[in-house]
């Protein structure tokens, strides 16, 4: 239930349809002085109209908290605020953390090592003997797979893993009570139950174009690592892997065929310097020696 005043702003702020997340972050941070300790803050201010800032009191004063905290609870969903000692440590070192995680599924995945596995929607036969290999050891070495519940070398990462009795997190870019693309849904409830699925989104919202970059910095934000498996030159891959960089994260590549459009992306990425990942142990042996 949402009784303290800060989780109930947060809770507020996160269902808010008309507010950016920065205008969030700001609104947050002028009522919530803890979160003014994120350095990042105070340099990424984006002034929040007058009429917006109405429109949100109106809005506020009118959500039917009750009604929604119930429903929540009736889909067995539970809200992590970045107030929440139990928020992911990884996650709030990012630039844009989401103020508030919409979790179904087992809290204790978000600790622990875990990898980001990210690659095409249109992944080959290629890709899914890659996991094949790779995750049995991955998951019997104890990390946690993370990836965004997307059709392709996605939804091949989640099912290998459980397949192999691993852990997985999934992360959506819709509201939890949503399966997008319905092709996953069966796999999207699976993990519900068994492992864990998360969104910054409140349900009821829908798939839109530009929540899926913004899934993308959670994945890598909750990662200690991301591998790529298949992606083109340009792709949601290739953002996921820059943004993975850009936190001091482990980037690894899957090398692929130079005749192959979907091998481009990887190829480049370890080009320019990332690690390339031929076996599980490439990953371990990296991760074992600190």
């Amino acid at each position: 239930m949402i009784i303290d005043p800060k989780d109930r702003l947060l809770f507020s702020l996160a269902h808010c349809p008309f507010l950016t997340l920065s205008e969030k972050w700001q609104l947050a941070a002028e009522r919530i002085p803890e979160l003014n300790k994120f350095e990042w803050v105070g340099k990424k201010r984006r002034m929040v109209s007058e009429n917006k800032r109405a429109s949100f009191l109106r809005y506020d004063r009118d959500l039917p908290i009750m009604q929604l905290n119930d429903r929540y609870k009736a889909s067995s969903v539970y809200l992590l605020s970045i107030l929440s000692s139990d928020y992911p440590h990884n996650l709030k070192e990012i630039f844009d953390p989401p103020l508030v995680i919409f979790c179904k599924g087992d809290r204790s995945l978000l600790t622990g090592r875990l990898l980001g596995i990210v690659g095409a929607r249109d992944s080959t036969a290629y890709a899914s003997r890659v996991l094949e290999i790779l995750i049995p050891d991955l998951s019997k070495a104890g990390i946690t797979v993370v990836s965004g519940l997307a059709k392709g070398v996605d939804a091949a990462a989640h099912s290998l893993t459980m397949t192999a009795n691993g852990k997985t997190v999934g992360v959506v870019g819709t509201g939890l009570d949503r399966a997008y693309p319905a092709t996953n849904r069966t796999v999207q409830k699976k993990m519900g139950e068994e492992q864990l699925v998360i969104s910054e989104y409140p349900f009821g919202t829908p798939p839109r174009k530009h929540h899926f970059p913004a899934r993308n910095r959670i994945i890598s934000g909750l990662s200690r690592g991301i591998l790529v498996v298949e992606a083109k030159s340009r792709s949601g891959s290739l953002i996921t892997a820059r943004l993975a960089l850009e936190e001091g994260r482990d980037v690894f590549a899957v090398p692929g065929s130079v005749l192959s459009e979907l091998s481009v992306g990887c190829n480049e990425l370890i080009r320019s310097g990332a690690i390339s990942c031929l076996k599980s142990s490439d990953i371990l042996e990296e991760w074992d020696n600190y």
